[in-house]
């Protein structure tokens, strides 16, 4: 399933612009669900008959946050059951410059999402071995701290929400701490807040 199957979800308003991409192209003529913006049995059709008639009405890009956002239950009325499917029939109907876009979307976006989001997603995808899963989400966090300028407190909202949802996982929990506590102390003393490094090197 190419880069899919190689790797594999910011603020409110990036949360919110997938199921908006998505659902204002489909809300126009007859025998719609206004109300989800789908026509009337939408889920009740296959993850690859989903996607299809989203790319019929969406970019590409669009189509990639969809893929994400309905698989983590967060378009209304609508759940892609199998990742792997769903995006597996994007990669084999675009072509060229679609195809880039879309999987440069998805790895963009799905890379982006908050760390419980994130790791629900790889769950669903099956990519990572889950032994590995925590040490991976532990050892990219610094990046996403980085690239979106976290505060302390912004990086405690998350690592509490992703504590929250693996309250039957503790395992994959305590590797996140372990990877993520590692890049801390690799980046010490460069571009990394001290503060963030003094909130969480010891952080249980």
């Amino acid at each position: 399933m190419k880069q899919i199957i190689k790797r594999l979800f910011p603020s409110l308003l990036v949360v919110l612009l997938p199921a908006a991409a998505v659902l204002l192209p489909a809300c126009s003529g007859g025998g719609k669900n206004e109300k989800e913006g789908f026509p009337e049995g939408f889920n009740s059709r296959s993850d690859r008959e989903k996607v299809a008639y989203v790319m019929e009405h969406a970019s590409p890009d669009s189509v990639a946050r969809f893929i994400c956002m309905a698989a983590l239950g967060k378009v209304p009325g609508v759940k892609i059951d199998t990742v792997a499917m769903a995006t597996l029939y994007a990669y084999e109907n675009y072509k060229d410059s679609t195809l880039a876009l879309f999987s440069s979307e998805y790895d963009s976006f799905s890379s982006s999402l908050p760390l419980a989001d994130k790791m629900r997603l790889y769950k669903l995808v099956g990519e990572i071995d889950p032994q590995g899963l925590g040490y991976d989400l532990g050892l990219h966090y610094v990046d996403r701290i980085r690239e979106k300028k976290m505060t302390v407190d912004q990086v405690k909202q998350e690592i509490e929400a992703l504590r929250k949802a693996c309250a039957d996982d503790s395992d994959t929990f305590t590797r996140f701490l372990v990877g993520f506590k590692t890049v801390l102390g690799v980046d010490r003393g460069k571009d990394l807040s001290p503060e963030i490094y003094e909130a969480f090197i010891k952080y249980e």
